[in-house]
Parts: structure tokens; sequence; C-alpha cells
């Protein structure tokens, strides 16, 4: 506390600036005093000590962007520096209270944290996502195959998808969706009932991946008015059913048996063609080595 006897106010010299610089981090930083409680130990002007803070703050977020991980083991170098310190104080007095042992177990779980982020920044950058757009193309193009009665989908539905398709964390999946937006996918948005939604084939427009004229289109349009057929055939033979036994509820066990029985068949007709169709739609993407693992997750035609 020299400095606080040498002067009380400005102008301060470089030394004499640095010097109070670094006692006011030591007791803001390692002790957690307020400006006010710092101003009246070192005995200096409030507003020059607001000022320390201000700036002691603004090295933090450069010394964040620059280098987290430095920053962080220099926290826990002051945490555990704190921690010694409160030990000797109970060892050479022979304290032994709730409170001291508070500030171990507080100063305990903040090093927990700071080394579990190491250890999680670590991962990830062992981890880098490097995706070409030619994979991305793939991912748009199967996804609208595989969502063709509706290829409007929301943020995390994308995500979680991109998540099963690439086999990579939720982070990854994440930065791939970002690369994604990067690419025009944020003007393919729109609203369906009332949910932000990103149309996938009008991205795909965008990209140029697909025209409209194309063949790829010309399947996908196929597979919904398969699909509506699919819906309309079991819709009909419901009606039928309903018409000739009466109520579902009062049918005998044969008539269940048999119902039961023509709508697998309708299913099977609808699964061999819409199978056909799915085929023949996956032969646009161009890693067809990778269309056996995306196979993997599409469960609605097989």
């Amino acid at each position: 506390m020299a400095l606080a006897q040498e002067k009380k106010g400005g102008p301060y010299s470089k030394d004499e600036r640095e010097k109070r610089q670094a006692e006011v981090s030591r007791l803001h930083f390692e002790f957690g005093y307020s400006a006010l409680k710092i101003s009246d130990l070192m005995k200096i002007n409030r507003n020059t000590i607001y000022a320390d803070i201000k700036y002691l703050y603004s090295n933090i977020k450069d010394e964040l962007k620059q280098n987290s991980e430095d920053f962080i083991l220099r926290q826990i170098g002051r945490l555990e520096a704190q921690r010694t310190r409160i030990i000797e104080k109970i060892n050479e007095n022979k304290i032994d209270d709730i409170r001291h042992d508070k500030l171990l177990l507080d100063i305990d779980a903040k090093i927990n944290t700071l080394v579990l982020r190491i250890n999680s920044d670590q991962k990830e950058k062992s981890n880098p996502v490097e995706i070409q757009e030619n994979v991305i193309q793939d991912i748009i193009l199967f996804l609208i195959i595989k969502y063709s009665r509706n290829y409007s989908l929301e943020k995390e539905e994308i995500i979680s998808e991109i998540i099963n398709l690439q086999q990579c964390t939720a982070i990854q999946a994440k930065t791939i969706f970002s690369q994604i937006q990067e690419l025009g996918f944020e003007y393919c948005k729109k609203f369906n009932s009332d949910e932000l939604v990103y149309d996938l084939l009008e991205f795909a427009y965008l990209r140029r991946y697909v025209t409209p004229k194309d063949e790829f289109v010309v399947k996908i349009n196929s597979l919904c008015i398969l699909d509506m057929h699919h819906k309309a055939e079991k819709i009909r033979l419901r009606k039928r059913y309903s018409e000739k036994f009466g109520d579902k509820k009062k049918w005998a066990d044969e008539t269940f048996a048999k119902h039961e029985e023509e709508q697998n068949k309708v299913a099977e007709r609808y699964a061999e063609a819409s199978g056909k169709i799915v085929a023949e739609a996956l032969e646009n993407l161009s890693d067809q080595k990778q269309v056996e693992n995306y196979l993997k997750y599409i469960s609605f035609f097989f």
C-alpha cells in the first residue's frame, strides 16, 4: 500500500500507474473488493479506481479473444494463490469456522469450472469442423427426399439431422448449420403455422443444386403425389369396411384380420413404389458411398 501514501490522485507517471493498476487488480480479482472499498484502502479517488477496473476488464476481453486458455490458466493460478493464503491463515491462527470452509469450497468450485472449460475447449479444438459445399449439397438433397411430404423444416430439426448424418457433436452441427446460413439459407426462411422454417428446396434452387426442371424435382413431386394417393387409398379402404360392417368397435375378429391384411397390401405397394423413386432420387447425391450411411436415418419408406 506504499502507493496510497504517495499519491491520492493523478497525474501519475507510467510506472506509478502500472503499480496502482496491479494493486487494483489484486484487490478486485483476488479479494473481490468493490471499487469503493479499494478506493478507501488505497486512499485514491474512486473515479480513478473505477477507470482502472474498467481498463482491467477491457484487457481481460482482449486476452480472451487472443488466447482464452492462457487467461484461464492465469485465473486458476490466482485462485490457487488465494486458496493457499486462506489455508495458511487457518493453520497459523488455528481457525476452524464455517466461513473459511465456505471460502475454500467456493474457490475449489471456481477452479473446477475453469478446468472443465479448458478441457471442453481442447476437445472442440481437436475436432475441427471442415465441410465442403458438395457435402452440404448432399445433406440438403437427402433431407428433401426424406421430407418430401414437407421439406420446410425448423432450425432444430435440421441441426438434429446434421448430427445424425455427419455423426458429429451438437456444437459441430451448429457450426455446419452456420456455414449453410452463410450460403444464403437465411433468405429461404418463411412462416408455416406461426413457426419459422427453412425451405430446403428453395435453398437448393438458390444454390443451383437442382433446377425446377431437373429429374430430381420430378421424383420429389412424385413422392408427394404418391403419399397423397396412399393416404386416400387407406381412407377408401376404411370407408368401404365401415359401410359394409358398420362401426369398427363392432367388427368381428375375422373382419379385423381381413382389414389388416388389405392394409398391409396397400402399405407394401406404397413401399415398393416409393422405394424405387427414392433410389432414383438418391442418384443425385455426389458421394454415393455416403448414401448407404444416410439411409440408416430414413425410415418412412423402408
